[in-house]
């Protein structure tokens, strides 16, 4: 198949878990055979280098985006008229260069909606594969689009005079929609109800060669009392609730954050640590890449995963499973459709510290406790591998690419299916 995957942000240049799915994804299907071309934003991040013969190897980095450093743009008129036409001819020269059988939709957020627009009046096939809620706030971020909403007169008069889009295209009914999980789908019911009427959720997945666990499965050292927490730096991702529980664990305890982003967020941390007095028994350090992260996820004795937000999915506590590390997490959002508190992980509320310090000393307390979760973990990190989610996906173009002539491919099974089995048997 030849397809055109359409993203605002691809690696090396990027924030977030859902980039590096992507990029998993593609080189997968392009190791299948297919004819893969990224077109995505002019976004590079200070410090980072594209990949080496980049532009022939496939990525186009032609797109606009109405976001710099963490802010939204608001251009002039005639500046985002301008980037309208720019990008419209960017998304023109890709497929007359390429003349994809099928387009997949990763992130539209601060991107220009009349792009799908083209797409859809072109009549190319459409897949979505929805990583988090843009289909909610997407449309708002589009600073041309979003001039015109609730004008349709002034919109269609001004469409005839420039020749570009000027709305949000009807969605819902666009193309085949596949959620990363179920929150993110119930999430795009509020916006685009048939979309989620009729999409299917198909879980997303890591690269298990990035962290593979130790021959035998976990090392049987003695507890350290080494705590993880590697993701990006944002106040709804919990932080500094386990600077809280780290207070309540013996001195020994250290914990190591792993991650770049919210700097005022960070000197929060810092101040936090001081008043509590644990400043000693926190390390900061950038996030970094995979292969390093995977040390750092080796030599903890303990990944937690505190978010307070309905987050889309959440890699960090497959990654950890992974590599045979136990997880002390939330479960909100989309990691709550694999994590199974005392079978894959321990659980504790959101917002509580005490209970994430109590749930750590279960785990230093229990080695027998320590076993199960990692068992679980591992074999629900199988579940949920990179290779999963590129096969289903390869599927879902294929038929797109057909126009669904054979029907639709098969839903994927809850990644919890083999532990529920497990348990099942267990209790026999």
């Amino acid at each position: 198949m030849r397809i055109l995957v359409l993203t605002n942000m691809y690696p090396p240049h990027h924030y977030g878990g859902y980039e590096l799915s992507c990029y998993d994804t593609v080189e997968r299907l392009r190791a299948h055979g297919h004819r893969v071309t990224v077109l995505t934003t002019t976004l590079r991040l200070p410090g980072v280098a594209d990949r080496r013969d980049e532009r022939t190897g496939g990525v186009r980095r032609d797109l606009a985006f109405y976001w710099d450093d963490h802010r939204l743009l608001s251009p002039s008129l005639p500046e985002r008229l301008k980037i309208e036409r720019a990008n419209q001819l960017a998304l023109e020269n890709a497929i007359s260069a390429e003349r994809p059988e099928v387009v997949s939709v990763w992130n539209m957020g601060a991107m220009s909606f009349g792009l799908l627009t083209t797409i859809i009046e072109k009549q190319i096939p459409l897949v979505y594969m929805v990583c988090d809620d843009w289909l909610l706030y997407g449309p708002k971020l589009d600073a041309w689009s979003r001039l015109f909403t609730g004008r349709g007169t002034i919109a269609r008069a001004v469409r005839r005079l420039t020749g570009v889009p000027t709305s949000v295209p009807e969605l819902g009914r666009s193309g085949a929609f596949l959620f990363v999980s179920d929150v993110v789908r119930q999430a795009a019911a509020k916006t685009t109800p048939e979309a989620a009427r009729n999409g299917s959720v198909v879980y997303s997945g890591i690269d298990r060669r990035f962290f593979p666990p130790l021959a035998g499965g976990r090392p049987r050292r003695a507890w350290r009392w080494r705590l993880l927490y590697a993701g990006r730096l944002d106040q709804r991702k919990g932080i500094h609730v386990a600077l809280d529980a780290l207070s309540f664990l013996p001195d020994e305890a250290i914990l190591e954050i792993r991650g770049r982003g919210d700097s005022d967020y960070l000197s929060t941390l810092r101040e936090q640590a001081a008043r509590l007095g644990v400043e000693g028994r926190v390390r900061f350090s950038d996030h970094s890449a995979r292969t390093d992260l995977h040390k750092a996820y080796m030599e903890a004795d303990v990944v937690v995963f505190p978010v307070l937000w309905s987050e889309p999915f959440g890699l960090v506590p497959l990654e950890a499973m992974a590599c045979g590390i136990p997880v002390v997490a939330t479960g909100t959002g989309g990691s709550g459709e694999y994590l199974r508190d005392g079978a894959n992980c321990l659980l504790s509320p959101p917002g509580d510290a005490t209970a994430l310090a109590k749930a750590v000393r279960r785990l230093a307390s229990d080695v027998e406790l320590r076993n199960r979760v990692v068992e679980g973990g591992l074999m629900t990190a199988e579940e949920l591998d990179i290779d999963a989610l590129a096969g289903t996906l390869e599927a879902w173009h294929r038929a797109a690419a057909e126009r669904f002539q054979h029907g639709r491919p098969e839903e994927r099974r809850s990644p919890t299916d083999r532990l529920d089995d497990l348990d099942r048997h267990q209790q026999r």
